[in-house]
């Protein structure tokens, strides 16, 4: 097996343990893992954290993900969760990565919502006043009905309570790319993209099937697509995550590997 590194990237309010069980199976499998976080995030919940996350961007955890990079011998296999996901994509359009697994990715610049739940979200964000000018925590009940819906409460429970506090700046950039001076979300598309393969949870509240679709049309045939039904945002860390890290590992192995021997 070419020694090919994977770097696993977490969401937004998270931090690397939501991507755990992924980086066992890979270890497992062979692979050298490692699962960097971004700035701040290694902070814990208070008021130190939340002045040091306010005004933080998606491009200063791009670059904190390209810092960590810098220190692997070549360019890795990134699996990214959510927001995790779409940095993936931003390093794909720079050359950076050799493919990409993303797991319910957020979007990037020029993707619009496919679904009434989806424009519903971009809402109530617009009633939250200057969101974008603190660092939201984390709420239940609206974590409840669009990232973990199909997982039992008590379980929805324990992932909510180790969820933080996020900069509302990078909730901005991924909700609201259009008004984006800095256009953080945008990705590239001259040539260096590599290969991506989307999963995506048919319950997924968030980013629906139909909106990843979207994002996977603008690889052409770079993109492979896999639904998986009755399965949410946070699906990795649902019963049943080994299929969707089976199915990354065969296709990592037939679309990577297999082209590097």
């Amino acid at each position: 097996m070419p020694d090919i590194p994977v770097v696993l990237l977490h969401g937004t309010n998270a931090g690397p343990w939501t991507m755990k069980p992924f980086k066992k199976f890979f270890e497992e499998a062979g692979f050298a893992c490692h699962a960097p976080t971004y700035r701040f995030h290694d902070l814990a919940d208070g008021e130190e954290r939340r002045k040091a996350l306010i005004g933080t961007s998606i491009q200063d955890y791009v670059s904190d993900t390209v810092e960590f990079m810098q220190t692997l011998d070549r360019r890795p296999i990134v699996i990214g969760h959510s927001l995790g996901g779409l940095i993936a994509q931003i390093l794909s359009g720079r050359g950076l990565i050799e493919a990409g697994v993303l797991i319910n990715s957020s979007i990037m610049a020029g993707t619009t919502p496919t679904t009434d739940m989806e424009r519903a979200l971009g809402k109530m964000f617009m009633s939250a006043g200057a969101f974008w000018q603190e660092a939201p925590g984390q709420d239940f009940e609206l974590l409840a009905a669009y990232g973990l819906n199909t997982m039992p409460e008590i379980q929805q429970h324990e992932i909510c309570d180790r969820l933080s506090t996020e900069s509302g700046e990078v909730l901005f950039e991924l909700f609201f790319w259009m008004y984006d001076l800095k256009q953080a979300t945008q990705v590239a598309f001259d040539g260096r993209n590599a290969p991506m393969l989307f999963l995506t949870g048919t319950e997924d509240k968030v980013v629906p099937p139909s909106t990843a679709r979207q994002m996977a049309a603008r690889y052409d045939e770079l993109a492979t697509v896999q639904e998986y039904p009755g399965k949410c945002h946070y699906m990795q860390l649902e019963d049943g995550w080994q299929e969707l890290a089976s199915n990354s590992l065969k296709w990592i192995r037939e679309t990577v590997i297999r082209k590097k021997i």
